[in-house]
């Protein structure tokens, strides 16, 4: 029910009542009034007849009777001392002897002690509810009593009269009541309906939403109430949402992976980062997280959190395909000292991991790579010093060259591994400056013709006519092209072909330069490794042929610092291709 209509029932009710208690108490009143109004001009006639009843005038008390009845126009009775009825306006002088004794009647027996008594009951002589007064007569002691009746009809009548009179007024007045209080509740609960309006707009967020204050009674201090609240409201929802836009920039530019869940595991948020981590598309929010990811660490780590109450949790997890390894950050969610669920940060380790091995296997193939070398000269050195070689002057020069040899081959490695570091190096600065390629190509065959020849390889140097400059550092650009002409001659078989060709790349700005072989080949297993330090397709002939492990390592280094990149093609016994780009000057 609305407040309108409670408040219109209320002015209704309030008036019914009022018309009600008014229109009982008038009955009540004028009922009461009438009868003491009658009462008393039936005692005033009482005493009339009683004083006609003494004079005597009339022979018979009934003729008596008769007279007065007729001269009061009321009914009178005219009792004997005993009780005995001797005349009655009424009631004819053959029926006298029928009636009953009216000693015993309440006016006779108060008219007895008093003098004069009333009442007022149903007479079952006239079937008609009367108003009796009696009064003594006789001179100086009590010979009887004369009694005035009237019935109380004409008060029924003015009673009717005045219910009538009552009843339209008060129906007048409920109508009236009903109209105004309709009227006095719309007026009443406008501010409250205007009040509730505003509140549900409000509610919905609207901004500016307010009260218009039109009093300064209780109303208009509620009005202006929920104005400072809803002020209050829209400056927390900007903190609010200022607060979650913060956050969600934050969370969209995290790096490591964030998800929250809710205590019996389903997702509540989760970051870019996660869902690039874990290579999830689609809505995860709502779902568990069995049903976007089956790994069995994540799950692990999550149950295992929650065996485990308030206790952080921290998991190093690998995930496959992609070779990636998380360490991972496991906590309860508590809000107000309440567990509301798990919070994990997922750290990408996978750069760290890979280059703790790389430099767990750096440290471990430059102790490799260096004892041998090492080695042997020691054991020749020491073999020439005890001075058993003096008899033997050939062998003991076949030592000594053992010995040169073997430090070259140590110089060497040397040399490349500060190269490689000088290369990785944030300070490394290339002396770049535009470059005829195609000279620097034919320099650089030139330069290994020589053993190309000593295996009967053919080498072809083949750029293209008007092949554009590019920009480069000279040095390095023939360290590259020497590293790759130089492995690609190693591991070309006699006969073989050894051929060096560019073509520039127009879409992209870039000059592409290749070194193909028709060598031995390369697995398909060892590609994606081949340009690692000190990794060796095949480590035996690798060593017999003199190198280092780490030429691909620096050549990869020296194209990447140009700007450009490296990739090799390779079938194993049909041989290699190796190409990288430069910028066009």
């Amino acid at each position: 029910m609305q407040f309108r209509v409670k408040l219109m029932l209320s002015y209704l009710l309030l008036m019914v009542l009022i018309v009600g208690s008014i229109y009982l108490y008038i009955n009540h009143i004028l009922e009461k009034n009438l009868i003491e109004e009658s009462r008393a001009n039936l005692v005033s006639q009482t005493r009339l007849a009683r004083m006609l009843v003494n004079t005597g005038d009339i022979a018979t008390p009934q003729k008596l009777a008769e007279i007065i009845g007729s001269a009061v126009r009321a009914r009178v009775t005219i009792i004997a001392r005993n009780g005995r009825v001797i005349g009655d306006s009424e009631v004819g002088g053959a029926r006298l002897g029928g009636m009953e004794n009216h000693l015993d009647r309440p006016e006779v027996q108060e008219a007895l002690t008093t003098g004069t008594g009333t009442s007022t009951r149903y007479s079952e002589t006239l079937h008609l509810h009367m108003l009796y007064v009696a009064m003594t007569y006789g001179s100086g002691h009590t010979d009887g009593f004369v009694r005035l009746a009237m019935p109380l009809s004409y008060i029924a009548s003015a009673r009717a009269a005045l219910h009538g009179l009552l009843g339209g007024a008060t129906v007048l007045t409920v109508l009236a009541a009903l109209l105004l209080s309709y009227i006095l509740s719309n007026l009443t609960s406008r501010p409250l309906r205007d009040m509730a309006a505003a509140a549900a707009r409000i509610g919905r967020g609207e901004a500016r939403s307010r009260i218009t204050v039109r009093s300064r009674d209780e109303v208009g201090e509620l009005a202006g109430v929920l104005n400072d609240m809803a002020e209050r409201i829209e400056e927390q929802m900007q903190r609010i949402s200022a607060e979650k836009q913060q956050l969600d920039t934050i969370l969209r530019s995290m790096g490591e992976g964030v998800m929250v869940t809710a205590p019996d595991g389903r997702i509540t948020l989760v970051n870019p980062a996660f869902r690039r981590l874990f290579s999830i598309s689609g809505e995860v929010e709502g779902k568990n997280l069995i049903e976007i990811s089956r790994h069995p660490d994540l799950l692990a780590a999550f149950n295992d959190l929650q065996a485990h109450q308030g206790e952080k949790l921290v998991r190093e997890i690998t995930i496959q395909p992609g070779d990636i390894t998380l360490h991972t950050h496991w906590a309860p969610l508590s809000i107000n000292n309440g567990r509301q669920g798990v919070v994990a940060v997922f750290h990408d380790i996978s750069g760290m991991k890979k280059a703790e091995n790389m430099r767990r296997d750096f440290v471990a193939n430059v102790s490799h790579e260096l004892r041998t070398p090492v080695s042997v000269i020691k054991g020749y050195a020491e073999t020439l010093l005890d001075g058993t070689m003096a008899a033997d002057p050939e062998r003991a020069v076949r030592f000594v060259e053992i010995i040169l040899s073997h430090s070259e081959r140590l110089s060497t490695l040397i040399n490349d591994i500060l190269t490689l570091s000088k290369l990785e190096s944030k300070d490394t600065v290339l002396d770049l400056h535009p470059l005829d390629a195609a000279g620097t190509m034919a320099k650089t065959c030139m330069l290994l013709e020589e053993n190309a020849h000593k295996k009967s390889i053919s080498l072809v140097c083949d750029p293209p006519r008007g092949l554009p400059r590019v920009m480069a550092d000279q040095g390095r650009l023939e360290q590259v092209l020497m590293n790759l002409l130089d492995n690609a001659i190693k591991y070309t078989p006699e006969q073989g072909t050894v051929t060096l060709s560019a073509q520039p790349d127009e879409g992209n700005g870039m000059v592409r330069i290749s070194v193909a072989d028709t060598g031995i080949g390369i697995p398909f297993k060892d590609i994606p490794r081949i340009f690692e330090r000190f990794y060796r397709v095949d480590e035996a002939r690798s060593r017999e042929q003199g190198g280092t492990g780490l030429g691909l390592a620096i050549v990869k280094h020296i194209v990447q610092l140009h700007g450009g990149d490296i990739s090799v093609t390779s079938e194993q016994g049909r041989g290699s291709v190796f190409s990288f780009t430069l910028k066009v000057a």
